[in-house]
């Protein structure tokens, strides 16, 4: 980009009483200096105030890369400059550009047609005062926290295992707790924006249970600062402890985008319905999953054929459920708004247009980032562990060491032909949970060998 100088103009009036901004500004209210766009969209709910706030922030990144410009007096362009060097600019557009930037939001704003947000952002340098027990994000690679941990030996652990465990998991939450704060995790610029305002959702505490399993992946080094056993046998472990922040927020991204474009398999009796669901959810950017085996969340449709006086009318509802039958959302359209002839090839055609409508087709999107934030909080998509009868011994000591495997949770377990199938759930998928169940199945049947097969995102089989 260069270190060329950008030359703007600003309304300069008081933000707090302006009733909407009609060009970029410059809040000097507060120490940092911030700039001040307004982004606007067509429509209302929650998808057009996401896409509001999106507006505004791609204003801004023009903004930034010099693709606007505008006038500005001579004091405010040497404030500017100041306190927005290139180097400072070029972290922003990064962070617009990966979704990865604070920002404020004002209260939405309607005018006519259009939904309207007012965005603000400050320089980096003020976002590092944001912190959790000391700790900052900024720039550099790593953070380093100092963290105690506890632990008992259980299910072949000794102490100083589950202690480090329990540290390593500490010191994730707590950098997770920052980069909340500082704007790293900003939700709203996640393909989950859609419903990104549900108060059920926490993406701290579903990025915590993700990355529980994989603590140790993200942990590059840590140093022992102070140990103390405890006449119970607990072992506590003071640890200085050093964690990659590109590594977590990579993991994150990848949570983020599982949750918000899951695989669902479409169940429905027609297929011509079932035919224009899948087209749907492949032009929102959805999975499709050949079957429910393989699934996230499995979208049962249900059809009915209404012969009015008028013509043909088609009512569908469709459940949110996950493999176990669990129900998290449900859709439906209102069969009144189209009529149609009642003549051969009308039901592809009322199928077709119903969801042509933008605002069943918003409505459904939203049903299914609603969903799946719902499962989230409730531990992730189930998965199943398929196994043979050697190597599922005896199943309440299996029940017992599946359900201690951190991030593992809902652990059901049941016998058809021959075989032993758990469910559990888990957010990670099941190449990352084979590496922590084979270890346990080891331990749980050590003259059998066992070996692990994963078979899709969802199925592991142990034979």
């Amino acid at each position: 980009m260069g270190a060329k100088r950008l030359t703007l103009g600003f309304t300069l009036s008081t933000l707090f009483v302006c009733l909407s901004v009609p060009a970029l500004e410059l809040d000097k209210s507060q120490p940092e200096l911030a700039l001040v766009e307004q982004g606007c969209a067509y429509g209302r709910g929650a998808l057009a105030v996401a896409t509001a706030k999106a507006d505004g922030l791609n204003k801004l990144r023009l903004f930034l890369q010099g693709e606007t410009s505008y006038s500005l007096s001579t004091n405010d362009t040497e404030l500017f400059n100041e306190q927005f060097s290139q180097q400072t600019r070029d972290l922003l557009i990064s962070g617009i550009a990966q979704g990865q930037i604070h920002a404020h939001y004002d209260q939405v704003e309607i005018f006519g047609d259009d939904t309207c947000i007012t965005v603000r952002i400050a320089s980096p340098k003020a976002e590092t005062s944001l912190n959790n027990n000391g700790v900052t994000w900024n720039s550099e690679p790593t953070v380093s926290v100092v963290v105690v941990g506890e632990g008992k030996s259980r299910s072949g652990l000794s102490a100083r295992q589950v202690a480090e465990q329990d540290a390593f998991q500490r010191a994730v939450s707590q950098v997770l707790g920052v980069m909340v704060k500082s704007g790293f995790m900003q939700q709203t610029n996640s393909v989950m924006s859609a419903s990104a305002d549900s108060d059920e959702f926490n993406l701290q505490e579903v990025a915590k249970q993700s990355l529980s399993l994989q603590s140790q992946g993200v942990v590059s080094s840590w140093n022992e600062i102070a140990t103390q056993e405890l006449e119970d046998g607990t072992l506590k472990l003071t640890l200085d402890i050093t964690v990659e922040k590109k590594l977590i927020a990579d993991k994150v991204e990848h949570l983020i985008q599982s949750l918000g474009q899951p695989s669902v398999f479409v169940d429905a009796q027609l297929p011509v319905v079932q035919a224009n669901f899948k087209d749907t959810l492949a032009s929102m950017g959805f999975g499709l999953s050949p079957s429910s085996a393989q699934a996230s969340i499995i979208l049962k449709i249900t059809e009915q054929e209404k012969l009015t006086p008028s013509g043909l009318q088609l009512e569908l509802s469709a459940r949110v459920l996950d493999r176990a039958g669990n129900q998290y959302g449900v859709w439906q359209n209102d069969p009144r708004l189209i009529t149609l002839p009642n003549k051969k090839g009308m039901l592809t055609e009322l199928a077709t247009v119903h969801l042509a409508v933008d605002q069943n087709r918003q409505n459904l999107k939203e049903q299914l980032h609603d969903s799946m934030q719902k499962m989230a909080m409730r531990g992730g998509p189930i998965r199943e562990l398929i196994l043979s009868e050697h190597v599922a011994g005896k199943q309440g000591q299996l029940y017992s060491l599946l359900s201690a495997i951190t991030g593992v949770s809902d652990v059901k377990i049941s016998s058809k032909s021959g075989k032993v199938f758990v469910q559990l759930r888990s957010l990670n998928n099941a190449n990352d949970l084979a590496q922590y169940i084979e270890p346990t199945l080891k331990m749980h049947q050590p003259q059998y060998k066992s070996k692990l097969i994963v078979l899709n995102e969802y199925q592991i089989q142990a034979l």
